[in-house]
């Protein structure tokens, strides 16, 4: 028996139809994914897109070896590790960019 997106908690079909349009078309590309590329997409906030990935690697644990599944959540961890340093890239970006606004509007 195949098991659709719809079996996993808090996907309906307007959410499928969302998720297909953003390349998530079985439970295994949920499984797979991570929580930061969940929240881009409508109608997902960090609480939910958690929630979506481990109610579907859940459903999938039977058939994905555990060896596996440790990978891919260590896999997440790193995503999450990189997501936090390119954030932290930005804002850094952004707080020059700011100093350089003040002061030249000082100097005016």
């Amino acid at each position: 028996m195949t098991q659709s997106i719809l079996d996993v908690r808090g996907i309906g079909p307007a959410m499928q139809v969302v998720l297909a349009k953003n390349g998530f078309k079985t439970i295994e590309d949920l499984a797979n994914t991570s929580v930061e590329q969940l929240v881009v997409i409508p109608g997902f906030s960090e609480l939910k897109a958690t929630q979506v990935i481990n109610d579907a690697r859940n459903l999938v644990a039977s058939v994905i070896p555990k060896e596996k599944l440790t990978k891919i959540k260590s896999k997440d961890k790193k995503k999450s590790k990189k997501a936090k340093d390119k954030d932290k890239k930005k804002k850094k970006a952004k707080d020059k960019t700011k100093k350089s606004k003040k002061s030249k509007k000082s100097k005016k």
